[in-house]
């Protein structure tokens, strides 16, 4: 398997649609990204991590347009922010 998907929550959601920033998509999504990269990071180093910023739902993968695929066709309103798993991460915004 190349990719999983994890949730917090238990049914479908309404996810608020919002014009965030970088700095806040940052903001929100960064202590998601510090627990994964606590409870992933040894098994999944490297791989693409997408977070959900309303929802704290995150979708990881290798391939970084496979997993924000599976995030859109989940959430297809929502911005969402990436990580690589890594004690140096590399972020990016994806609306």
């Amino acid at each position: 398997m190349d990719y999983m998907f994890a949730s917090n929550m238990e049914n479908e959601i309404s996810v608020k649609t919002g014009n965030y920033s970088r700095e806040e998509l940052d903001n929100k999504c960064w202590p998601v990204f510090e627990r994964l990269l606590t409870e992933l990071g040894e098994r999944y180093q490297n791989w693409i991590v997408v977070i959900e910023p309303e929802t704290e739902e995150y979708f990881i993968g290798l391939d970084d347009f496979e997993v924000l695929s599976r995030a859109r066709k989940r959430y297809p309103r929502s911005q969402f922010f990436a990580y690589r798993l890594s004690e140096n991460p590399a972020v990016d915004v994806l609306f």
